[in-house]
């Protein structure tokens, strides 16, 4: 005899975590559907900044602990300043701090030379080298962060900057 898999109608909660790319955690009688369990924290956010010559990015990594992983989702950032235009560089990479040496690279992004000022958003759903859509993970024993740089399009010689978030 077959098996019938029956899936409830979402909560009101769930659902909406569920639009707004978040998961919530699972609640006994739901009938949940799978990867949204108990041990899937809330999602949160960690960010940085920085400037050169009239010129700055403020730059923010959005992510959530699964059971053993800090899982990035994705990542958004904001540049402007007195004369930047249209053809800005961003990069950044997930690593984590390695107190015996050089920090751990687990994910690299290099935007093209086209970065407009203004607002930007990186996710799974981008066209160009997306985030990985299972989101880049880190051993939760790990304080990992993201390292982000920005080279800025103004007239003359191009400033850059680079800093990190804090450690999670």
């Amino acid at each position: 005899m077959a098996r019938t898999r029956i899936i409830a109608v979402a909560t009101t909660a769930g659902l909406l975590a569920a639009l707004a790319g978040l998961t919530a955690p699972a609640r006994a009688g739901t009938g949940a559907a799978a990867g949204v369990n108990a041990a899937t924290a809330r999602a949160a956010s960690t960010s940085g900044s920085c400037s050169s010559k009239g010129a700055f990015i403020n730059f923010n990594a959005y992510y959530h602990n699964s059971s053993r992983y800090h899982v990035f989702t994705s990542f958004d950032w904001s540049i402007g300043g007195s004369g930047v235009r249209n053809k800005n560089n961003v990069e950044l990479r997930v690593k984590h701090h390695n107190t015996a040496g050089h920090d751990t690279i687990h994910w690299t992004w290099i935007s093209l030379d086209n970065t407009r000022k203004g607002y930007s958003k990186l996710t799974s759903a981008n066209a160009y080298r997306p985030v990985p859509r299972s989101g880049v993970k880190v051993a939760k024993n790990k304080k990992a962060y993201v390292e982000f740089k920005a080279v800025f399009d103004k007239k003359g010689t191009d400033p850059r900057c680079g800093s990190h978030t804090q450690n999670i």
